[in-house]
């Protein structure tokens, strides 16, 4: 059986169409756990009102804690031996369940898939080739996940997401995985490392089973002031998992890469976001904060082949103080992205 576990919280919306795609999967045998984590909207009843209807469904509810603590509610609840995440917002593709449940009957640990835009053309039925890794082939995955290298040409997996992902419960349960609770950003990318590292085998379909809904109140694309905080928390996290593993040497480059990565989406998305009404003066002392951390300071100094030309560009000036260029840059792109719908 297949666990589906989906945290819930302000998503009226969105929620019917989440969970329909659910329902009308062409494979049958699942439990569809829904965590309603405090929502003030209607969620909750539409909630209920599925519950009441498919003995598939069930309803947990509990006060709002955030996604982390609603997912690990849900882990603490489910009885099935894979388990999937599916974001309240969001749908899955009717043959996703199926082929999570054919990929697993040949035993691997973790069966990936791509992500499909929402406005997507509906994938081919022809079944795709899987690509299978061995032990010995995840630190190569657990490499991929912290540079956003594609395991393909073309390919469309979201390391940065627990989503379209199924992932064993007798793993998660042998280990004591669950989300961190102290992390509202993240903490997907965490867990898949954490996974990683206790996985044996996995099976990558490269086909977009799972459609990501954008929309203008996604929380990714919020301006948050506790950005940074959460970031060097999540930095320390990730070390700290790499290391209690035995694997930071061998992936220490890409642990700068994936540190290089943050601080780009720091100074883009926080420092030198039009949202951020600190004044020039706050700004360069933000970016002084970031430049005294020793993980931001050392990642520096490591250049990578996983850097983009404008991402060493952008480091570049960071590093040269030229914070007013930085700054110009950032308000040009974040109006000709957003005029489509990028940022």
């Amino acid at each position: 059986m297949i666990s589906v576990i989906i945290p819930v919280y302000n998503v009226e919306r969105y929620l019917s169409r989440c969970i329909g795609s659910v329902l009308h999967s062409t494979y049958a045998d699942f439990e569809l756990i829904l965590v309603d984590d405090g929502s003030t909207d209607a969620s909750p009843q539409i909630c209920g009102e599925y519950a009441g209807r498919d003995s598939r469904v069930r309803l947990l509810r509990q006060e709002n804690r955030g996604v982390s603590a609603a997912r690990n509610r849900g882990l603490d609840a489910c009885r099935g031996e894979w388990v999937v995440f599916v974001d309240g917002d969001d749908t899955i593709s009717e043959d996703f369940l199926a082929l999570a449940a054919q990929a697993g009957s040949q035993g691997p640990d973790l069966i990936l898939f791509d992500f499909a835009e929402e406005k997507a053309a509906p994938a081919a039925r022809r079944l795709p080739e899987a690509i299978r890794y061995g032990r010995q082939d995840m630190s190569a995955l657990a490499q991929s996940t912290l540079t956003l290298r594609q395991l393909r040409k073309q390919g469309n997996v979201n390391f940065l997401s627990s989503c379209a992902r199924a992932m064993k419960k007798s793993v998660i349960s042998r280990y004591g995985l669950r989300f961190s609770e102290d992390l509202f950003g993240g903490e997907d990318t965490l867990f898949n490392i954490e996974y990683l590292l206790r996985a044996e085998s996995c099976t990558y379909i490269p086909r977009g089973v799972y459609h990501y809904n954008i929309h203008g109140d996604s929380f990714s694309r919020r301006f948050n002031p506790r950005l940074p905080d959460n970031h060097e928390l999540l930095l320390r996290k990730v070390k700290r998992a790499l290391d209690g593993c035995g694997a930071l040497p061998a992936l220490e480059a890409a642990y700068h890469t994936y540190a290089r990565n943050l601080l780009t989406s720091l100074l883009f998305r926080m420092v030198f976001s039009p949202w951020n009404p600190a004044s020039f003066r706050e700004k360069r002392k933000m970016c002084q904060r970031f430049w005294n951390n020793e993980i931001f300071r050392q990642a520096m100094g490591r250049g990578s082949r996983y850097d983009a030309w404008n991402q060493r560009i952008f480091l570049l000036l960071f590093r040269l103080g030229w914070y007013g260029s930085l700054d110009i840059i950032c308000r040009v792109l974040h109006i000709v992205w957003g005029r489509k719908g990028i940022c």
